[in-house]
């Protein structure tokens, strides 16, 4: 989040300075999508919330938002999928260990499968957003609680 904020800003930065040096209409009209990035950007970040309920989780972004009931979910759990590499689960340990800061980049992920593959999100109902510390835990509890209401068959 923070290299991509650093990245529109200088985009921006260098959109507007061409624009400003050559005050041409034709480089206006080159740079101006370019002078933007940091604007569109933030509002991005601003309009990207998740939504706890009694009984699901909703995630709503920029181009629409997505909605999962507890009672659906199999598996949940955190990753980090750097762009270089695949992506890696994330032990318990590390969580009970870590502050939000240590855990840039990494996202909790909320799915209907009953296998947890990494790879192929595009399959199966899912919910992933980034890390944050208090709505990991209770996600958590939510799940925790729901399998302690579950009615037990013999």
């Amino acid at each position: 989040m923070i290299i991509s904020t650093i990245l529109s800003t200088l985009i921006s930065a260098f959109g507007l300075w061409m624009i400003f040096l050559f005050l041409n209409i034709w480089i206006t009209l080159i740079f101006i999508i370019p002078a933007l990035f940091l604007p569109l950007f933030v509002i991005a970040i601003r309009v990207s919330k998740v939504r706890l309920g009694n009984d699901y989780v909703e995630v709503i972004g920029l181009f629409g938002k997505k909605r999962i009931e507890l009672n659906e979910v199999n598996k949940y759990g955190i990753f980090f999928s750097g762009k270089y590499t695949w992506p890696h689960m994330t032990s318990q340990m590390k969580i009970n260990d870590s502050e939000d800061e240590d855990l840039i980049g990494h996202q909790i992920y909320l799915t209907t499968n009953n296998e947890f593959d990494l790879d192929s999100f595009r399959p199966t109902r899912h919910v992933r957003f980034p890390f944050r510390r208090e709505l990991y835990f209770k996600i958590k509890e939510m799940m925790e609680s729901k399998k302690t209401d579950a009615p037990h068959t013999r």
